[in-house]
């Protein structure tokens, strides 16, 4: 059960994009960054008083909990840093209501502990919304913030974010192993020429369900097959000779993993090692840091991200408001920071549109309205009125990039629409229709 975690990881990202995404035609975004000033303009005699919890003359309260200690080095701290730069643009124009937003507490549940710490927000933290949340091992807070009805948002990674409708991780409802056939790896297949897969995955069953899921993707979108795949790997393993010789083999020119980013690097180095010259497919792995150092080993390999990337041109308001206030913190900018600075938005949209008499049920209830939420562009577009419990929402959409001397590179996307996207679920891939979006 240690790597579960991990392997949950890897493939979240293939998962999530097949259950939520893009969506063509017009769209109605609501983001904080569009819905007006009116939070910041005082109507006469003042702002009315809010009887909530967290909520003062003066500020709105939130706490939220990461895995910011994990033994791979994560940055799933930085997600506190993402709602810090969120919040400071926010409090920079006049707060909400006349009032600051303020983090409480920043909780790591040291990938375990998830309940303790949750338990810790709602005794002792006074605070009116919980975010962010980025927690990799267990979400086992989840079900008392549920029902303790408080507005929650995070990393939506972990299959506790589906259902409640307080809980609004990142991509809405997961849908994972061979129930949940996507697009977003046959395209990528079929985008680079390569018709002979190999997956390798943990010998537990969240990495298993992914090989499962991949499996399933070709299945049904046959662009290449799988020739070889394995479920036995154990966690932390030094050793994939015969893994790829074995792919050697079988002829394979395409690798894909449900393993940690440690894992990914141990398998290319055994691919140079044995001649095996195959592109890698990198579900988690846009992390400039370990690029830099280790880019040389994946050059021409393809990643997939669900925010859109730095690398976007030419950036549009809300990416761009992103890099200026987490220059302006002096935060490093990451994968969760970014999520982080979602969630913020995602929660200022709510508070918004809950209006000055605000209270955690209007909020909850105001984005839970929202059909086309995408941050401004940051995120894929969600439906909240449907994707707390769809888990085959009919929309995919994900952003691919390509390592090219070991930087990041957008890949088959437009300028500043980095995500490739579909609606439906089509029977074959002949009838699957891409488009870009922002």
């Amino acid at each position: 059960m240690r790597a579960r975690w991990l392997a949950v990881l890897t493939l979240v990202a293939l998962a999530a994009a097949a259950c939520g995404g893009g969506s063509s035609g017009k769209s109605n975004k609501s983001t904080s960054t569009t819905a007006g000033a009116a939070a910041t303009t005082a109507p006469p005699g003042g702002w009315p008083p809010v009887n909530e919890s967290g909520v003062s003359a003066t500020e709105i309260r939130v706490s939220g909990v990461t895995s910011t200690t994990n033994p791979v080095g994560g940055l799933y701290g930085t997600a506190f840093d993402g709602v810090q730069a969120y919040f400071d643009m926010v409090n920079a124009q006049g707060g909400i209501y006349g009032r600051k937003l303020t983090i409480a507490k920043r909780h790591d549940d040291q990938l375990t502990n998830n309940l303790r710490e949750v338990q810790a927000i709602i005794s002792q933290d006074n605070a009116f919304a919980v975010l962010p949340v980025a927690t990799v091992f267990s979400f086992s807070g989840a079900q008392l913030l549920a029902q303790n009805n408080i507005p929650t948002f995070g990393w939506g990674i972990n299959s506790e974010w589906t259902g409640p409708p307080n809980l609004f991780g990142s991509y809405g409802a997961l849908c994972n192993g061979s129930g949940c056939p996507s697009l977003i790896f046959p395209y990528a297949a079929s985008k680079l020429g390569k018709k002979k897969i190999g997956v390798l995955a943990y010998n537990v069953q969240a990495s298993s369900d992914c090989v499962d899921g991949i499996k399933a993707s070709f299945d049904k979108y046959p662009t290449a097959k799988v020739v070889y795949s394995t479920k036995a790997l154990s966690f932390g393993t030094t050793d994939m000779s015969t893994d790829v010789k074995h792919m050697i083999d079988a002829g394979v020119d395409f690798v894909t993993t449900c393993l940690d980013t440690n894992g990914v690097l141990t398998l290319a180095r055994e691919m140079r090692q044995q001649g095996l010259n195959a592109l890698q497919f990198l579900p988690n792995a846009y992390d400039h840091d370990f690029m830099d150092k280790n880019g040389g080993f994946f050059q021409g390999s393809v990643v997939i991200v669900q925010e859109a990337p730095i690398e976007t041109t030419p950036k549009f308001k809300a990416l761009n408001d992103y890099i200026s206030w987490m220059d302006k913190g002096g935060y490093t900018k990451t994968e969760n920071a970014e999520i982080g600075w979602a969630n913020a938005d995602l929660f200022v949209t709510g508070l918004r549109a809950a209006g000055p008499t605000f209270s955690r049920q209007k909020v909850i209830d105001a984005i839970n309205k929202l059909t086309d939420y995408d941050a401004g562009g940051i995120l894929p577009p969600v439906d909240w009125t449907k994707q707390h419990t769809d888990l085959h929402y009919p929309r995919s959409c994900i952003g691919y990039m390509q390592i090219e001397n070991s930087k990041f590179v957008p890949l088959w996307s437009q300028p500043g629409k980095p995500f490739t996207c579909w609606d439906g679920n089509p029977a074959t891939f002949q009838e699957a229709k891409p488009y870009n979006r922002q």
